[in-house]
């Protein structure tokens, strides 16, 4: 009777090991075949990168073309994201070892950089790849405050050097009035290492010491500017008080200064808690003086705007003949320059209403090399 107790006791022993053997092969199959299906989703998009390559080099991409290509790497995106589900069902059952499980996350996310490094360099050559979102209304109040702070205060500037002019008279733009006036006012004339530069005028209310510091503080955010931004502005007006920024040019450009009130600038602009804006600030300044007397009243934007059918943001949508370019123009150097900086979906939102302003502001070749 023991004998026979034991040999059951075998039986099952033998049974159970090879049942423990078969769920261990089949695992193991199911980590080849991920690393296998990683792989051929690897040589996928290398393909896809040589083709949009070949395209751009060609001149030559249709907007059906495009479409697929949008339709091509969303799909590559979905493949990515189930391979991911997968292997967080296998880590919850204890299903996969931990070291498989970074090996396999790890190639993912290489793709997953690979993808994004395609639709990045693409928006440089002016072909968008994103994924189509029906939007019927502006998504924002103000991108200024609503898009991610963009640019950052370590990111390269082309700030040079200043210099003291002293205590000089001054046409300034001062919002507390609202009106033009003439103040004595510190200057400095600040250059920049590709050529440019610009008069920061700052009024003689403010000790010597205190603009000198105001100079040093926002030059070498200036400096952070596209070429293209800076082309056109005279001088950086600074005073003190709570009015917001504003930007003035004459018609021929002879005047076109950007006004600063101080507090507003310290007490609203640089400290929220969604990260300092002063640099997305400048960028919707400078464009209404460097960007909006080429854009406005020409064709080829009416045609955008009409073919968007939408915009940004309520206060762009408002003020459509003086708003809309300062307010897109932020989401156009995120898209084409800084992609890592906004998510995904923002970037879908952006397109979908955006794209054919993105294409306009393409034709005109601006020189926003600083951001590559």
């Amino acid at each position: 009777m023991k004998n026979y107790k034991f040999l059951i006791f075998i039986f099952f022993l033998i049974i159970n090991s090879c049942s423990k053997q078969d769920e261990i092969n089949q695992l193991n199959q199911t980590i080849l075949d991920l690393q296998a299906n990683i792989s051929q989703l690897n040589s996928q998009i290398n393909d896809y990168a040589f083709q949009i390559n070949q395209l751009i080099s060609q001149n030559n991409i249709q907007s059906g073309q495009i479409n697929e290509l949008n339709f091509q790497i969303n799909g590559f995106q979905s493949q990515i994201e189930d391979y991911i589900n997968q292997i967080e069902i296998l880590t919850e059952s204890n299903e996969i070892f931990e070291t498989d499980n970074n090996n396999l996350t790890i190639q993912l996310n290489d793709l997953q950089d690979q993808l994004y490094l395609i639709r990045s360099q693409s928006a440089e050559d002016g072909v968008y790849l994103f994924n189509y979102v029906e939007i019927l209304d502006p998504p924002f109040s103000g991108t200024m405050w609503d898009l991610p702070d963009l640019i950052k205060s370590s990111d390269y500037t082309v700030y040079s050097s200043s210099a003291y002019q002293g205590i000089l008279d001054r046409l300034f733009y001062d919002k507390s009035i609202p009106d033009f006036i003439t103040y004595p006012a510190h200057v400095y004339k600040v250059n920049f290492g590709d050529g440019l530069s610009v008069d920061f005028e700052i009024y003689s209310e403010f000790t010597q010491e205190e603009a000198s510091n105001l100079e040093q503080k926002y030059a070498p955010l200036m400096g952070q500017l596209g070429k293209e931004l800076r082309k056109n502005i005279k001088s950086i007006e600074f005073l003190k008080g709570e009015e917001v920024a504003s930007a003035q040019r004459s018609d021929d450009l002879s005047y076109a200064n950007i006004t600063f009130h101080t507090d507003w600038l310290n007490n609203t602009v640089e400290t929220r808690p969604d990260g300092d804006r002063t640099e997305e600030l400048f960028i919707h300044e400078a464009a209404h003086l460097s960007i909006d007397p080429y854009v406005y009243g020409q064709q080829g934007w009416n045609e955008a705007v009409n073919l968007d059918g939408n915009y940004l943001s309520t206060y762009a949508k408002d003020n459509p003949d003086s708003e809309d370019v300062a307010e897109t123009f932020q989401a156009y150097i995120a898209v084409k320059y800084f992609p890592e900086r906004i998510t995904s979906s923002l970037r879908d939102t952006i397109l979908s209403i955006c794209l054919n302003r993105f294409k306009y502001f393409d034709s005109l070749n601006l020189d926003l090399s600083i951001y590559k």
